[in-house]
């Protein structure tokens, strides 16, 4: 059996570099093919090494998402082959818990938060795993390698939708997008940030770099795929582009009966926003409340090493209010490398450090102010990346926990701050 996995997981792996090769998505400006399949391995590397970490090392498979994922998978997975009716109603999701369904369901371990979470849901993964299963042999490598090509995908359509603002810098857009050590660890499992990727890399290349009506619908899907995979970092993406659109509208020189429309959108996306707000903010600060205080109780619980805060705090927007700093300073910048902690906590400390010395060198010396389309930019990235780390902040007080979710949110951070680096003048001067 283990022969058969390689020769799958070999087979596989050769498809994806002729892929890369091959097909014209991945002719990049200022990246080579060979360069991109160099990318790709080191993802390949990564997901191996995760997959090895919480096999060999985090050894207890029922406290890690990725075996709670593929195990979920393995269950459904079989369902095909005893009742087919059942395995449409758990894929499909229509009559999933209906009695002869859930009699199925009612084996997994982690199918699913409730549908009324706000923050997280964990159905679309487990559905993908099931599908990976009927090629992998349920095997948990291949459906990684599967996950690193799904994610790599995403973040070349994100470098491809990046690389005109960057025109001097390409190299460096390289740096946040695929080279980032806790980028590419997280991302490089069976993880929602792999899919987060994908579908937040395709969905912005397909709404900006190209025209047709096909790829704007295609990139629709993909954005609202998001929803499905981690809700929180859906409605980051749809106020940040909110925040971008309503700003770029008072840059735009447009006729007046398309300023009229422009402007009648923006009104009616903050009034939504605005009465969203309003009615809907008791049972938004509940959701993310309860959020964190079943992370605390579960990190007390397992005794975390790296628990913050052990506080319960009471379920009102005013207990939110009171974390905001410290939620921004914990997503951000923890951990510190004088603190104590495991050895990935460190070496994430030490990275995270590293990570923003590099930014401040290069804002020191060769800083710009970017013209209004990278400025434009630049809000943009700040926005989607600070929604996100509010978030986390807020609803994850265990370090261990942070290093983890906040890798959606580093690269964009990064990549904000990169438009206000410029080499043109270094360039000029050689």
């Amino acid at each position: 059996m283990i022969i058969l996995y390689c020769t799958l997981y070999i087979f596989y792996l050769a498809i994806f570099l002729w892929v890369i090769f091959r097909w014209h998505f991945f002719d990049t400006e200022g990246l080579t093919k060979i360069q991109l399949s160099f990318f790709f391995l080191l993802k390949v590397v990564a997901g191996i090494a995760f997959t090895l970490v919480y096999t060999y090392y985090y050894t207890d498979n029922s406290k890690a998402d990725i075996y709670r994922y593929f195990n979920d998978s393995k269950i459904i997975s079989q369902v095909l082959f005893q009742d087919v009716k059942c395995w449409f109603k758990i894929m499909s999701g229509i009559g999933a818990y209906d009695e002869d369904a859930f009699s199925y369901l009612v084996h997994t371990q982690y199918f699913s938060h409730t549908s009324a979470d706000a923050v997280t849901d964990n159905t679309l993964i487990i559905r993908i795993n099931v599908l990976l299963n009927y090629f992998s042999f349920s095997n948990i490598f291949i459906n990684t390698l599967f996950f690193n090509f799904f994610c790599f995908v995403g973040l070349t359509a994100l470098y491809k939708s990046l690389v005109k603002y960057f025109q001097q810098e390409q190299k460096l857009l390289a740096i946040p997008i695929f080279l980032l050590p806790s980028v590419l660890f997280w991302s490089s499992g069976l993880l929602k940030e792999a899919l987060l990727f994908s579908a937040i890399g395709l969905g912005l290349y397909l709404s900006t770099s190209l025209d047709k009506i096909s790829h704007r619908i295609a990139s629709l899907f993909f954005l609202f795929t998001i929803l499905f995979i981690k809700p929180a970092v859906f409605f980051s993406l749809f106020l940040a582009g909110g925040i971008y659109f309503s700003i770029r509208f008072f840059f735009q020189n447009e006729t007046p009966f398309t300023r009229s429309k422009t402007k009648i959108a923006l009104l009616a996306f903050w009034l939504a926003a605005s009465v969203a707000v309003v009615f809907k903010s008791s049972s938004l600060c509940e959701k993310l409340i309860d959020k964190r205080n079943e992370f605390v109780q579960l990190a007390t619980d397992e005794n975390a090493g790296s628990l913050l805060n052990t506080e319960i705090l009471s379920v009102d927007c005013h207990s939110l209010l009171s974390v905001l700093p410290s939620a921004f300073v914990n997503s951000i910048l923890r951990p510190f490398v004088w603190e104590s902690g495991g050895a990935f906590q460190k070496i994430f400390a030490v990275e995270n450090a590293l990570v923003f010395l590099f930014i401040l060198f290069f804002l020191i010396h060769y800083f710009k102010f970017p013209q209004r389309e990278k400025l434009l930019l630049a809000v943009f990235l700040f926005s989607f990346a600070l929604l996100n780390y509010f978030l986390i902040g807020i609803t994850v007080p265990v370090v261990g926990a942070i290093v983890h979710y906040r890798v959606i949110a580093t690269p964009f951070l990064f990549l904000g701050l990169l438009c206000f680096v410029s080499l043109e003048k270094n360039i000029s001067k050689q």
